[in-house]
């Protein structure tokens, strides 16, 4: 008995400090918080005239001194059903905090997402945390990187301790230590799986497929990694057929200006628009 008392209080010691080793995510995020919004970004719907029908999101978003996007801000209107999701970034712009409510008619719900750096700056460790009104769940995931004999990130593995459920998330990384190709994985099931073209060191092109219900989405991207269109592909009578087509118009500043929908489905095509507002971040 005295036996397993200590090994739980050791268990507990042995948590307490692989905690204190990770860096606190509060200060970033007041840090974050002080500055202020470098631009907003409208997206609008359009007529062949282009013009404004209705506004379909709102988003904010916060840069650091190099440019660097620490904080984003988005809403997105439809109807009765409101959504509004934060993300903060680090300031390799990876998300390490993410708060999203959704707003129905007669229901809200939220999930707060966040991950834990130690003091290399690499993630050891995450949570999801689901809640509403009534109740809370939460779901813990483990990060596990290996290395290749120069130290370089060869793959990642995302578990979830607590879940019975075997289910993982793996990345593999190609010699410049991007993603190649990533799986996922529910319940002994692979329900997506993802890989990356890339040329010049940026990427080109991806494609992730997913199982239920069964779709390939391709993505390209411009030479500097702006996303140039999107293309949603079906499988009917064993075939593949186009069901979806977006592409994206940008404008010489980068910023994304034009977003045109082919619905091959339902025969229809139809228009956004993107308005970005370029904020004198000396002011509030």
């Amino acid at each position: 008995m005295q036996k397993n008392q200590f090994l739980l209080l050791f268990l507990i010691i042995l948590q307490s400090c692989q905690s204190d080793l990770l860096i606190d995510n509060k200060p970033i995020i007041e840090k974050i918080d002080k500055l202020n919004f470098s631009k907003t970004i409208y997206e609008v719907s359009i007529d062949n005239n282009e013009n404004v029908i209705d506004t379909l999101s709102i988003e904010k978003i916060k840069t650091d001194a190099n440019g660097n996007v620490r904080y984003e801000l988005k809403e997105f209107l439809n109807g009765n059903v409101k959504t509004i999701k934060q993300s903060y970034y680090r300031s390799n712009e990876d998300l390490f905090y993410e708060l999203t409510n959704y707003e129905r008619q007669d229901y809200e719900f939220s999930t707060q997402y966040e991950t834990f750096v130690n003091n290399k700056d690499i993630i050891e460790k995450a949570q999801m945390i689901s809640f509403d009104s009534s109740e809370s769940d939460t779901v813990f995931m483990k990060y596990n990187f290996s290395y290749n004999s120069k130290g370089k990130k060869e793959s990642l593995s995302i578990t979830y301790p607590t879940d019975s459920t075997n289910s993982m998330y793996f990345m593999k990384y190609n010699d410049n230590e991007k993603s190649e190709f990533i799986y996922q994985i529910i319940d002994n099931d692979t329900i997506e799986k993802s890989s990356m073209k890339y040329l010049n060191g940026n990427i080109s092109e991806s494609t992730h497929e997913y199982k239920k219900p069964f779709s390939i989405e391709i993505y390209s991207y411009d030479d500097n990694e702006n996303v140039k269109s999107r293309k949603v592909f079906k499988k009917v009578n064993d075939s593949l057929k186009m069901s979806m087509e977006y592409i994206y118009e940008n404008n010489d500043l980068g910023d994304p200006e034009k977003l045109i929908i082919k619905d091959f489905d339902n025969d229809t095509i139809m228009k956004r628009k993107l308005i970005t507002e370029h904020n004198n971040v000396n002011k509030k």
